[in-house]
């Protein structure tokens, strides 16, 4: 059966040529605008996001948690498409009758969460928006395992780094929806021997301003 994550990061990719294929001319009141001015955003954004994700397979079998996260991104006025991106993401997965090393089974609850804070390129003048985005990531893994009324529990977090790409389509001047490929690397966290690192797919919808 194909892999699902990879085909919509397959999506995503062609999505992205299809969306730098065609661009637009600038409005004349983003020519009037000198370049770099955040005063006043060509294209600030919030976005709700959901996904999945996929962690080292040795954490299975919670090694594809849902995510839920909250970005805000922003660009200059006046074409320049270069801006910033910040944001928080959490995952989390739950697997009961897990057999455990001594003998028995248990419950294992596994939790991601991240905050993050990067670069972000935008393409596009019309209603689609190829992006790309990279920066740096605290990355936050917590793992607790009950059985028999105990709980065990280990928990580890890094700083390491992220990039992401994607699509974003203005459906109106004010809503958007966006869909995105991501990961992250270059981090050391671990739990139990795995790393914390991760891939991901996701959709979004936003408000833009």
């Amino acid at each position: 059966m194909p892999d699902p994550i990879q085909l919509l990061t397959n999506g995503v990719l062609v999505a992205l040529l299809v969306g730098c294929a065609a661009p637009t001319a600038p409005t004349v009141s983003e020519q009037a605008t000198p370049a770099g001015d955040y005063s006043r955003p060509r294209s600030g954004r919030f976005t709700f996001t959901f996904g999945e994700r996929r962690l080292d397979g040795a954490l299975a079998p919670t090694d594809e948690p849902r995510s839920f996260g909250l970005e805000f991104s922003r660009l200059p006025v006046g074409g320049g498409p270069l801006g910033f991106e910040l944001g928080f993401q959490f995952a989390d997965d739950q697997a009961r009758g897990v057999p455990l090393p001594g003998g028995g089974s248990g419950t294992v609850d596994r939790f991601q969460s991240e905050f993050y804070a990067g670069l972000r390129a935008e393409g596009g003048e019309g209603s689609v928006h190829p992006y790309l985005g990279l920066g740096a990531a605290w990355l936050h893994d917590d793992n607790r395992v009950r059985s028999g009324g105990l709980e065990t529990r280990d928990s580890d977090g890094s700083l390491g780094a992220y990039g992401h790409l994607g699509l974003l389509l203005d459906l109106s001047p004010s809503v958007h929806v966006t869909v995105d490929g991501r990961m992250t690397f270059l981090g050391d966290s671990s739990i139990d021997g795995a790393d914390g690192d991760y891939a991901q797919v996701s959709i979004g919808l936003g408000a833009s301003f």
